[in-house]
């Protein structure tokens, strides 16, 4: 079996310890080997002992400078060749200069565009490669040329007649048959306004006996227009050149390759937008401007909402032709804005509509007078996107979110600017859709109170933090207490003891929900066998909510079994509450997980019946056997007409398909008067009991068991 080509080995000289991990990193991830130095004598030990692929080298080292180390890399046996590329800063023209001219391959100017970087080496080290077999064999020379689409030329001045590799008349579309050229056959192939240049770097190289490489465009007979790199170096005999020899290389490829690179990292290869690296550099001109003007500058941070949810209904090509069609309206509005202008280099109709990843786009507006200007392009947005999008053989309809930042005031930097301005975006979702929000300071503190009770909460468990309580469900025709209901509480060391209202969102938000579910799962569990070996409540059944997440993980049911198992209680002791979103998000699905569970003898009740998609169809597919009554009908019983009406049809429902049937939310004795006359004898609330630890519960069934239906009810 053949193995497989060994990774690059990539030789990293820099002083600067944060460029060497980043190297490191990016560069292992990507699939190159990578060896580090942080000072020229390190970095020519490692070259001569590990032979690297190809060097990066930092132009200032703290014991040499890499020009010195970059001409003892090149005198070094069999580095000819080796790709040796300059890290150095932008604006060091002269470093640039001066690497090129002691045999430096290429450089990089800092800061490091890390997303293109491997792209870049790849390509040096593919240019090598072909060098290399070009090397090896002469009797491959002309196939490795065409390959590189690389041919070779010597000129002699005197006669002015140049010998020509079969690739270069390729390359200059001339006629193959012809062996050799005049120097201005060569110069009628350049496009007219830059033969000057070649005309120019040919008389320097005959006068000052200098080398020189070009970049000229060059047009083909078929309309095609290429770029070709023509490279040369003097030939001098008794102190005159005599000749001119190089070579013409078509980079149409690589120049190409290098747009796309540099398309895909600062633009969104589906929308065309700017993507969230540009919006950045936009941003900052634009707040240089304002610092420098002091003028004002706004932002509008726009989200479509739910769109997770048609990635998963439709697919994600359909989700990808909505965001295209999306993005293009947005376009189109803001070009007839009046309140939009341009500060930058940038072209207005390109860079003003930003993507900054997901469903989330930005509108950057210039030189705002007034925050009523924003306002303005907001409801004109929100105008515009309420018209449907046709998709396929039906229209949606979008709800969209838009958080609205100014500058100065809501940011310090581009960093701090975005964050403010996706906070108020998401601010804006929580009052609903085709809402707008700006920027508050309280909304900072908001988000850091939420994100300090995400890191309270994921050690939670670990501190043996969480609590449950119960509270009784009472049979109120035997005056007993049938069963329970497991709730959660989080005791918090410094905020004390919280109710679940506060931080299940947060659960469900971090991803918490479902390892927090499952901790409720397994120590309700526990809590009713320990019950029983105790002799408190021989019939009490626990009934255990269950979070969406928790019951679509793969394998829900074989988790309940093994829980119990475990534990070692029989599963008719148990009963799992549902709400009926979670049951009808995929029906068949839950059909599957739902006979599983029926068949291992665990109960299911639907929870909060009838706020939800209620309907006879599913009630009959699905192997549940109780109904909870929800607390919004019951709250003004016996006194509300429309909630004695909901809750009879809900209890003669019940009956007619054998359903058992829970009333939650019961708090005076006209409530539970009107459930039993309704056949309803199972009841949850405060008239009974609230929620207590389980030591207070045991004591408060057995204290309720004992009485009689004449006795006060036990507080």
């Amino acid at each position: 079996m053949q193995q497989p080509p060994a990774p690059h080995l990539i030789l990293a000289i820099d002083d600067d310890d944060m460029v060497r991990l980043m190297l490191r990193e990016i560069l292992q991830r990507e699939g190159f080997d990578v060896v580090c130095a942080a000072d020229g004598r390190q970095g020519l030990e490692l070259c001569a002992s590990r032979k690297p692929d190809l060097v990066l080298l930092d132009v200032m080292l703290p014991d040499s400078n890499g020009f010195d180390c970059l001409q003892t890399i090149r005198r070094m046996p069999g580095n000819s060749i080796l790709p040796i590329v300059m890290l150095t800063g932008v604006d060091d023209l002269d470093s640039v200069n001066r690497a090129f001219e002691l045999g430096a391959t290429d450089f990089i100017a800092k800061p490091i565009s890390w997303p293109t970087l491997p792209h870049r080496l790849r390509y040096l080290l593919r240019s090598v490669a072909t060098l290399s077999a070009l090397a090896q064999s002469e009797a491959e020379l002309r196939k490795a040329q065409k390959i590189a689409q690389l041919g070779s030329w010597d000129w002699h001045v005197a006669s002015d007649s140049a010998q020509c590799s079969e690739e270069i008349f390729n390359i200059l579309d001339l006629d193959p048959l012809r062996r050799e050229l005049k120097l201005q056959d060569l110069l009628n192939r350049v496009e007219a306004s830059e033969a000057a240049k070649l005309q120019q770097a040919i008389d320097l190289c005959l006068k000052n006996k200098l080398s020189f490489r070009i970049e000229l465009p060059v047009s083909h007979r078929d309309g095609g227009d290429r770029v070709i790199h023509i490279q040369g170096e003097p030939i001098v005999e008794n102190d005159t050149v005599e000749r001119i020899r190089g070579a013409i290389q078509d980079i149409t490829e690589r120049r190409n390759i290098e747009e796309r690179v540099r398309f895909l990292s600062y633009y969104d290869p589906l929308t065309g937008l700017p993507n969230r690296t540009l919006f950045k550099e936009i941003l900052g001109q634009a707040m240089a401007y304002c610092d420098r003007y002091g003028s004002a500058l706004s932002t509008l941070f726009i989200s479509i909402a739910r769109f997770k949810r048609i990635n998963e209904t439709l697919g994600p090509k359909i989700g990808d032709h909505v965001l295209k069609m999306f993005a293009d309206r947005l376009v189109a509005e803001v070009r007839e804005c009046d309140f939009v202008s341009a500060t930058s280099e940038f072209d207005l109709a390109n860079m003003t509509v930003s993507r900054l990843g997901g469903s989330t786009f930005t509108v950057l507006l210039n030189r705002v007078q007034d925050t009523r200007d924003s306002v303005k392009v907001a409801k004109r947005i929100f105008q515009i996107m309420q018209q449907s999008f046709p998709v396929e053989t039906t229209e949606l309809f979008l709800g969209i979110n838009i958080g609205i930042a100014v500058y100065p005031g809501d940011g310090m930097d581009e960093d701090s600017f975005i964050k403010n301005g996706e906070f108020a975006m998401n601010h804006a979702g929580e009052y609903g859709h085709n809402n707008y929000q700006f920027f508050s300071k309280s909304l900072n503190v908001a988000a850091f109170h939420k994100l300090a009770m995400e890191n309270s909460l994921r050690r939670a468990i670990e501190r043996d933090e969480l609590e449950l309580y119960y509270q009784a469900k009472i049979d109120i025709r035997r005056h007993r207490v049938v069963g329970c209901e497991a709730l959660i509480r989080w005791r918090h060391p410094e905020l004390g003891l919280i109710g679940p209202s506060q931080f299940i969102p947060i659960a469900e938000d971090s991803g918490l929900i479902a390892q927090i579910s499952n901790w409720v799962l397994e120590n309700a569990c526990r809590q009713v066998l320990d019950w029983r070996r105790q002799g408190d409540g021989p019939e009490l059944v626990m009934a255990v909510n269950v979070s969406a997440n928790q019951f679509r993980q793969p394998g829900f049911g074989g988790h309940v079994r093994e829980v119990l198992a475990q534990i070692g209680l029989e599963p008719r002791y148990l009963k799992l509450e549902l709400t009926e979103t979670i049951l009808l998000h995929n029906v068949e699905d839950a059909l599957v997980t739902l006979r599983e569970l029926q068949a291992l003898g665990v109960r299911i009740s639907i929870d909060d019946f009838g706020t939800g998609y209620s309907s006879l169809s599913y009630l009959k597919k699905l192997p549940i056997s109780e109904l909870k009554v929800d607390h919004s009908f019951v709250r003004d019983l016996p006194h509300n007409e429309d909630d004695m009406a909901i809750t009879t049809a809900i209890l003669a429902l019940a009956e007619a398909l054998s359903l058992e049937v829970v009333a939650e939310g019961v708090e005076n004795q006209d409530q539970a008067n009107f459930l039993l006359d309704n056949g309803c004898t199972v009841v949850q609330g405060f008239l009974y009991q609230r929620p207590m630890p389980a030591t207070e519960f045991a004591e408060f069934a057995r204290v309720f068991d004992s009485r009689s239906a004449a006795d006060p009810i036990p507080r």
